[in-house]
């Protein structure tokens, strides 16, 4: 089986499609996956560091300036024909679309070849890429039942989760603790900081961490900071005298999501999905310059669910931080209510639902012949 992956440009979209390139390569090792991201460091840095056949693509939705439209153009007329060639010369059985601008193109050149799309939505309210290409996809996966109201009748759209990296779901509590040097009988809470629009929770924390240390002297925390602002938050959990592990960024994410008992984020769906399939109930700031305010959405989802508690940004204040995180901690009912309500949202079993979707795609265009008139022949000696 061959398949395209298609999407980048945030950790968010990127993250779901590894997860299902492992799932792939894990169950045949004859198949092959090859990403198609775009350029920017995050695609380039994230791709590489779990080994993935990726192709890098400038990917730059225009502007509002019309100036900008003739230089657009040209570069998606150029964009749509490297990625037919790329298309003829790979032969996917199927092509993945993750959203983001990075997904567009190569999406559209798999369906002009007559490739089924498949694409994959976190948020509840669908992203443009989805939104433009859902009516032509073979099946849209989603997150969110909610999501499933924003299709067509005539579109094949399923509540079947967001794909997940087999290591999010690793390992015991007891292992996270002990690799991350935390306490095993202090509650801990994880605070995922460090991504795009959330220095504001690093700077809430900062301004709470002394409140904190008063209220809830039994709290420790692991923070996700960014590199810019993480030695800022170390001082500060420092100077008040609370036990944190401060780090720019965390390969390992299933240390902190086994060692949490809840959860300080921001509200991508993809944050969201890993949580609930965790069990960690977050307390969700939604970021409010979110395309289509889609982080917005996800919060209410969830919290309508009784698996997270939202707090607006106009009203994140150090007083009210302080005030939910030890209602967290005192309030035993209310954290076993949430952590099962997690529970029961999750999806750990989205990736084998996609996987198996993909590979009666990839029978089908077998047994029809279809797929073989696309396939490059086997490189010879004279070729090489």
């Amino acid at each position: 089986m061959r398949i395209i992956v298609a999407g980048g440009g945030t950790g968010g979209h990127l993250m779901p499609g590894i997860a299902l390139v492992q799932k792939i390569m894990q169950e045949d090792d004859n198949s092959r996956a090859l990403f198609v991201a775009g350029d920017r460091e995050v695609d380039v840095r994230t791709l590489s560091r779990y080994g993935v056949e990726a192709v890098h693509m400038a990917a730059r939705p225009v502007g509002r300036n019309p100036a900008g439209w003739p230089g657009f153009v040209t570069g998606s007329i150029k964009q749509l024909r490297q990625c037919y060639k790329m298309t003829t010369d790979f032969g996917p059985d199927a092509a993945v679309g993750l959203g983001g601008y990075a997904s567009f193109f190569p999406l559209v050149a798999a369906r002009l070849q007559g490739v089924p799309i498949v694409l994959l939505e976190q948020n509840v309210v669908p992203g443009k890429a989805t939104r433009r290409l859902g009516s032509f996809a073979a099946e849209v996966h989603c997150q969110w039942q909610e999501t499933l109201r924003h299709f067509g009748v005539n579109v094949k759209a399923r509540a079947s989760g967001s794909p997940m990296r087999e290591e999010i779901l690793a390992g015991t509590r007891d292992q996270a603790i002990d690799k991350l040097h935390l306490e095993p009988d202090k509650k801990t809470l994880l605070v995922i900081g460090g991504s795009q629009g959330a220095r504001a929770i690093n700077e809430m924390m900062i301004a709470a961490a002394r409140d904190l240390a008063a209220g809830a002297p039994d709290l420790q925390v692991i923070h996700l900071s960014g590199q810019a602002d993480r030695e800022a938050v170390a001082g500060a959990y420092r100077e008040a005298g609370i036990r944190a592990e401060v780090v720019a960024f965390l390969d390992d994410m299933w240390l902190a999501y086994r060692a949490a008992d809840f959860a300080l984020s921001r509200a991508g769906g993809t944050t969201i999905a890993e949580l609930a399939a965790c069990g960690v109930p977050p307390i969700l700031v939604p970021y409010p310059n979110a395309a289509d305010d889609h982080q917005r959405h996800n919060a209410r989802a969830i919290a309508d669910a009784g698996a997270a508690v939202v707090l607006e940004q106009d009203d994140f204040t150090p007083g009210r931080l302080v005030a939910m995180i030890c209602k967290f901690i005192t309030d035993q009912g209310l954290a076993k209510r949430m952590h099962m309500a997690c529970l029961a949202l999750g999806r750990p079993q989205a990736a084998d639902v996609i996987y198996d979707a993909l590979r009666a795609y990839a029978q089908t265009r077998t047994d029809n012949g279809a797929v073989e008139a696309l396939r490059p022949e086997p490189a010879t000696k004279e070729h090489t």
